[in-house]
């Protein structure tokens, strides 16, 4: 499933390795070194191929003020690696080094603040404030770094009620292109602290530690609703109609996707409400209606929540992250496609059939993958906050549509799938997208993901980065 390997880049010259070699704490590992072949991964199978000229395992943000001020001294590129899950691969390199985060995955909880180093996993973060009854909203994959999340968003099933993981960042400190470690809080580096909330990963310095409010929250009710399939534009309907403008206590999903058998596809919505069970049941009427619908409530600690959400409810905590990352950890990479959209206005039955007829064209091909469309409700917490009060621009949607197909061997026909039903939906969608759903395809990005807050983005670069030391396919420039 990886694409064919990159073509080999030349070692880095041996003056500069020994000098990278000299000017960091923690281990540097070239090709062909020990832990090299392992540790140049990233999640997504696909860009297998990748080899980067070193992986530096930072310990802390002197290592990488010290790779910084090296990559400036030998112009070679730097690119950072939280949890390794971007998209389109853009935490991995060949001609350049990665500055791997993954050491720095302390976790600090005090006066009801939560300070995370920014190679953490969401899995170790949700853990660690449960134990203490709190929370930090963000996404429901265990294993995705905190600080690429943050950066550039992070919706998830506590987000209608207590925003954005990016809403709720009081501090930062990041390394920006001179060496410097900043602070960034709401008084210091003010400018920078509003890109950093919205602008997405790798734009602006390499960040190494986040300050997050924390939430008092120790459980809530859940729910899971199956339709039979001949309802999937009456369910999506309901959904529609009912998820974004809920109360914000309620945040929920809507799914449709193959199940890799000669059967139907399967259609879904799936919920997290702040409130009792037997309310919660109350809300949810509208899509119990839809006929055939099957209902299942509960009610559980926010831990048992998390690893519902994560699909390891069965396999527990430990088993609950990626192979090879943290002992015990169980779950694989994978090879995917994916894509985002935005919609500000309900999909009318034409788009909903749309979606249905991919759906069942991808069904009745098991053999090339699965793939699926996966709806995350806005409003409540997502959309109080103005467009430009901080760099996530995203607030006036009704809910966000992720596309993804995941596959084994050729991906080609898996992308075909992905790229016929985005087109589309073209005349549904509003025309921004999801950052943090980086696609490399998408040759509207600038717009699609910052919109009216792109100029002042490129402007707060200019002032940090005036150079484009942090670049990558889809990074901000700098203002000209």
């Amino acid at each position: 499933a990886a694409w064919p390997a990159e073509p080999t880049v030349a070692a880095l010259p041996k003056r500069a390795a020994r000098a990278l070699r000299a000017a960091v704490r923690g281990p540097v590992l070239f090709p062909g070194t020990p832990g090299y072949q392992s540790e140049r991964l990233v999640y997504n199978t696909r860009y297998d191929g990748i080899r980067p000229q070193a992986v530096v395992e930072v310990l802390d943000t002197r290592d990488v003020q010290a790779v910084v001020g090296w990559a400036n001294r030998f112009g070679v590129r730097v690119v950072a690696r939280s949890g390794g899950h971007s998209y389109a691969g853009y935490s991995a390199i060949s001609a350049g080094v990665v500055v791997d985060l993954g050491r720095l995955r302390g976790i600090g909880v005090a006066n009801g603040r939560a300070t995370v180093g920014a190679g953490a996993q969401l899995i170790d973060v949700y853990s660690k404030l449960a134990s203490r009854g709190l929370l930090v909203p963000a996404g429901s994959c265990p294993s995705v770094g905190i600080a690429g999340l943050a950066l550039g968003g992070g919706h998830g099933l506590s987000g209608r009620r207590f925003g954005l993981t990016t809403d709720n960042l009081a501090a930062a400190t990041i390394v920006t292109a001179d060496g410097r470690a900043r602070r960034l809080d709401a008084d210091s580096n003010e400018d920078l602290f509003w890109a950093c909330r919205g602008g997405g990963g790798g734009n602006f310095g390499i960040v190494t530690s986040l300050s997050f409010r924390a939430h008092r929250a120790t459980g809530a009710a859940w729910f899971f609703i199956r339709f039979p399939w001949s309802q999937a534009s009456e369910a999506l309907a309901a959904w529609q109609r009912f998820a974004p403008g809920a109360p914000p206590a309620l945040t929920s999903i809507f799914t449709l996707g193959t199940t890799g058998g000669a059967g139907s596809p399967s259609v879904s919505a799936l919920g997290q409400y702040f409130g009792s069970q037997s309310a919660l049941r109350r809300l949810i009427g509208p899509l119990a209606r839809v006929a055939g619908a099957s209902v299942s409530t509960g009610s559980s600690s926010m831990m048992s929540l998390v690893l519902r959400w994560a699909g390891c409810l069965d396999e527990g905590f430990r088993a609950c992250h990626t192979r090879g990352t943290s002992p015990g950890g169980q779950l694989p990479r994978a090879a995917f496609y994916a894509k985002s959209d935005y919609f500000d206005e309900p999909l009318p039955a034409r788009g909903r059939q749309v979606m249905i007829d991919w759906i069942e064209r991808r069904q009745r091909t098991p053999s090339l993958g699965s793939g699926a469309l996966i709806l995350d409700a806005y409003g409540g917490a997502y959309n109080r906050p103005a467009t430009d009060a901080t760099a996530f621009v995203h607030r006036d949607m009704l809910f966000s549509l992720q596309y993804g197909a995941y596959f084994s061997g050729s991906g080609t026909p898996s992308r075909g799938w992905i790229d016929g039903v985005w087109r589309a939906l073209r005349p549904f969608a509003s025309g921004q997208a999801y950052q943090n759903y980086i696609d490399p395809q998408l040759t509207t990005w600038r717009q699609a993901y910052y919109a009216s807050n792109l100029a002042r983005l490129r402007e707060i670069k200019k002032q940090v980065d005036p150079d484009f030391m942090f670049r990558f396919r889809q990074a901000i420039p700098p203002a000209p």
